[in-house]
């Protein structure tokens, strides 16, 4: 699998024709209006792959040019989340979510976020995921477990997702239950 960075208008699976996911305005992480958050925009890759790329920015620094931990973990769970999503057509939430940093991630740089299902069945998945630089280089790694929404649940947050115009039309056939 190439780490090789992308432009941000196209998709790793799909070259020149993103294929994002929608977002939930009140989320930290991908809410697009969300008034203090990174405003995240997720995108399907190859193999089913959930990408993002992130372009830090001073407010999310802990010490000087260095970003906060905790917004790479943010990132990094909900990356990883989206792909048990998309997976299943359900919403998830975390059960355990572990963070390894490499490196420090710094201002100025764009990094790629990639994430792909290890295993699952039933209610509780496995996914993992990473941070990487544009030579492809590992800034922070992530595993975690995540619990599948009931149908209901996922009904009662697709409706309030914001599907931008081309977004795949993920958890459409919960909007019609």
């Amino acid at each position: 699998m190439s780490t090789e960075l992308h432009s941000s208008t196209e998709s790793i699976g799909q070259p020149g024709m993103a294929a994002y996911l929608p977002s939930y305005d009140e989320c930290y992480v991908c809410g697009q209006h969300h008034p203090r958050g990174l405003r995240m925009r997720f995108f399907v890759g190859e193999e089913g792959e959930v990408c993002a790329w992130f372009l830090p920015d001073a407010a999310q620094t802990g010490y000087d040019n260095v970003v906060h931990g905790g917004v790479i973990s943010a990132l990094l769970d909900e990356l990883i989340g989206w792909t048990v999503s998309f997976r299943n057509d359900l919403l998830t939430c975390t059960a355990e979510l572990t963070v390894r940093f490499l490196k420090p991630v710094l201002l100025g740089r764009k990094y790629l976020a990639r994430a792909r299902v290890r295993t699952g069945r039933g209610k509780c998945w496995a996914a993992g995921g990473a941070l990487y630089d544009e030579q492809g280089s590992i800034y922070a790694k992530a595993h975690g477990k995540y619990f599948l929404f009931s149908p209901e649940q996922t009904r009662a947050m697709a409706i309030k997702m914001r599907y931008q115009t081309g977004d795949i039309p993920a958890f459409h056939r919960w909007l019609d239950a």
